[in-house]
């Protein structure tokens, strides 16, 4: 669809957005108080074609790892790593394994672009405690996330247009309210799939950090440098 061409690299919108998430890194770490140390061993979550882990190896000279389901996203962060004359490791796994499918302690853990609406509260639950087993000592989690519940509810649509070419239609299916989530049906000609959209909250995620033992939790508010959608930025020591 035409709003995911931003997360992936190898296109113009994707190129853009990772020019312009490198240049308000610094600022972005300076609003979550967060201060990496030098050649800073970072994990990136949710990594997707390593559109933030690029920025991080680029800004910061960081020793970066990226993380993701889908391998062939994670080619196109190498390819285009590479061109840039950067190097960063790729690992094709769950961010439920983490403990199991990387390496070593991290100085920082990252979850950026707002991925949480595709995962649950209890596979997120599991999520945190894998990555406080792999933080060093004095890590952070940091998770960028915008607020579904206040964002998108008072102008939920039961249906609109999701993208022209192909076209296809995002209509509403149900909602779960035990489970959190609505169901949307996307359709385009003969093809039909259901998502599930998980509601999310900055003090959601908060509560679960605090449970799995990150005792100093910071919210703050933020704009996406590209979207500027307002989102918040939560790190967890």
């Amino acid at each position: 669809m035409d709003e995911l061409k931003v997360y992936s690299v190898n296109t113009e919108k994707g190129r853009e957005r990772l020019e312009a998430f490198t240049k308000h890194l610094p600022n972005l770490l300076d609003s979550a108080r967060i201060s990496p140390p030098k050649k800073a061993r970072v994990l990136c979550l949710f990594a997707g074609s390593c559109n933030e882990g690029i920025a991080y190896a680029q800004a910061f000279h960081a020793d970066v790892t990226c993380l993701d389901l889908q391998q062939r996203m994670l080619a196109l962060g190498r390819a285009e790593a590479t061109r840039r004359r950067l190097s960063i490791k790729t690992v094709k796994g769950n961010a439920k394994d983490v403990t199991k499918v990387v390496k070593g302690r991290f100085d920082l853990v990252t979850i950026h672009g707002s991925p949480l609406p595709h995962v649950d509260i209890y596979d997120f639950d599991q999520i945190v405690q894998g990555v406080a087993k792999v933080l060093g000592k004095n890590g952070t989690f940091l998770i960028e996330q915008s607020d579904l519940i206040f964002r998108v509810l008072p102008q939920y649509k039961d249906a609109f247009v999701a993208n022209l070419e192909p076209v296809i239609v995002n209509i509403h299916r149900s909602f779960n309210p035990a489970k959190g989530y609505f169901e949307r049906l996307y359709y385009s000609g003969s093809k039909r799939e259901l998502f599930k959209v998980y509601l999310w909250s900055p003090w959601i995620i908060e509560y679960i950090l605090k449970k799995n033992g990150f005792s100093s939790v910071k919210v703050v508010p933020y704009s996406d440098t590209t979207t500027m959608i307002q989102t918040y930025l939560i790190a967890g020591t």
